[in-house]
């Protein structure tokens, strides 16, 4: 079993570097897709490369408008690469497992294809503010944030079959498969410190002015500092409190379940 991790990303040098190691302790490959950076993001990745150049694959960087098909683009260029039972990971740069990918993924049951994530999302508080303010930077990991909300969801790894169809403009391939039960949880850095947000924020703004739905929250020109006494405190220990409610739906309905089983169990679908 081999994990291969799809990378698009832009602007991210700051954590750049950390991430990249911290996705070669469990992926076999990593393929990078720079969506336009106009930091050093791109230099950092034509590094790693050169010091893993049998992990780390540099598919482009180019200016192309954002859209979730940009991942379609990596899999449809490198997916001889993989072999049946292998795993495909949408490697976000500002995310960071807190399970063993590897582990995980090995007990998944043969009959189930698809992980979601426990995204366990950490947001600037005064605490962080505090501590930027009195060392004008932000040390990558060492000063990440702690302080968190758990309450989303969505598709993190699919397993590989030959026959998958990954059309360039959708977010996934088609067909990609039964959903398993268990969700992984991951950490996922978005705000690190005020230069960083607003960057992002920039970013985000003009992959939403270029036509990409899900940015129009990040047309809003402020953001503001979180109150670390309304969040949880992440103590190291991998456990995280989940707000069960507010998570979207990940099983299918019982009767869809049921034909996807079928249908995959039966070759009909890959």
């Amino acid at each position: 079993m081999k994990i291969h991790g799809i990378v698009v990303c832009k602007n991210e040098s700051d954590i750049m570097e950390w991430a990249l190691r911290d996705k070669l302790a469990w992926c076999d490959a990593l393929y990078i897709y720079d969506n336009g950076s106009t930091d050093n993001t791109w230099d950092l990745a034509q590094q790693a490369a050169a010091r893993e150049p049998e992990r780390i694959f540099l598919f482009r960087c180019d200016t192309k408008p954002f859209g979730d098909g940009l991942r379609g683009e990596v899999f449809n260029h490198y997916r001889d690469r993989a072999q049946r039972g292998d795993w495909w990971c949408r490697a976000d740069v500002d995310e960071s497992y807190a399970a063993d990918p590897r582990a995980f993924l090995a007990a998944v049951p043969r009959a189930h294809h698809v992980v979601w994530s426990i995204h366990v999302q950490y947001l600037f508080t005064e605490a962080d503010m505090a501590r930027y303010a009195a060392q004008r930077r932000t040390r990558i990991p060492e000063d990440l944030p702690r302080h968190y909300i758990a309450n989303y969801s969505e598709p993190r790894f699919f397993r590989h079959r030959e026959g998958l169809v990954w059309n360039e403009k959708d977010a996934w391939p088609v067909h990609m498969g039964v959903n398993t039960p268990k969700r992984i949880p991951v950490r996922h850095y978005q705000f690190r410190s005020p230069e960083q947000i607003e960057r992002r924020q920039r970013t985000r703004r003009e992959a939403a002015a270029n036509g990409y739905a899900h940015f129009v929250y990040s047309l809003k020109e402020d953001w503001k500092i979180d109150d670390s006494s309304k969040l949880h405190l992440d103590k190291g220990d991998g456990h995280f409190i989940v707000d069960e409610a507010a998570m979207p739906p990940h099983i299918e309905p019982p009767m869809n379940r049921m034909i996807k089983l079928a249908a995959h169990g039966l070759g009909i679908w890959p």
